[in-house]
């Protein structure tokens, strides 16, 4: 029997992401490439969160309904992606992200990094309190990245940015590392991640 720790094999991704887009979810729930990067904020978080209440953001229902063989099933599977990037970030293991490190648009004309890092910051922005109460400049500044991908707000200097595309790919590519660098921020707070760009605290939430 696999342990509730193991990655999603790709069968099974593909079978959580046709849920999470199917007529069976509400529409505002999470697709698998938002809720990855969701749970990857969850598992960094420095707060936790019951699953209770995290599965109602994932899900955009209350409460969340285990009424179905299949319902239990995906709901297995999004408990196990998450005890899995947990695993990952407790034994200091790369993160891979389901998507490309770019803000460039796929053939799709879609940013799926963007769609990520959206599902990142909507469990930052449930959570903005405990995340900026201690060491506020380090956490934002290591968000930076996270914040320039979501596209969330208005603010000139990340638009600013954005219209450097070999920056802005730069910041991109360092998301994996940041993804350590703020767990071990929250945990060991004498150790700060080595960064060389500054950031600024999340205005508010929005959603794609």
């Amino acid at each position: 029997m696999s342990s509730t720790r193991d990655p999603l094999t790709d069968s099974q991704i593909d079978q959580l992401d046709a849920y999470l887009l199917s007529d069976k979810v509400q529409e505002e729930a999470l697709d698998y490439i938002a809720l990855h990067g969701y749970l990857c904020a969850l598992a960094i978080s420095p707060a936790p969160m019951s699953e209770h209440d995290w599965l109602e953001q994932v899900m955009a229902e209350k409460p969340v309904l285990e009424d179905s063989a299949e319902r239990h099933e995906m709901l297995n599977l999004i408990r196990q992606e998450f005890a899995f990037l947990q695993e990952c970030l407790e034994s200091d293991q790369d993160i891979d992200l389901p998507c490309d490190l770019t803000l460039e648009l796929d053939q799709e004309d879609d940013c799926l990094l963007e769609y990520w890092a959206q599902g990142f910051m909507e469990l930052i922005f449930s959570q903005e309190d405990v995340w900026f109460s201690e060491q506020e400049e380090d956490v934002a500044e290591c968000l930076l990245p996270f914040m320039l991908a979501a596209k969330l707000d208005e603010d000139e200097e990340l638009e600013e940015l954005r219209r450097q595309p070999e920056f802005c790919q730069q910041l991109c590519e360092q998301i994996p590392e940041l993804l350590q660098d703020l767990y071990l921020l929250f945990r060991v707070p004498t150790d700060k991640p080595k960064s060389g760009y500054s950031g600024k605290k999340a205005s508010g939430p929005s959603k794609h």
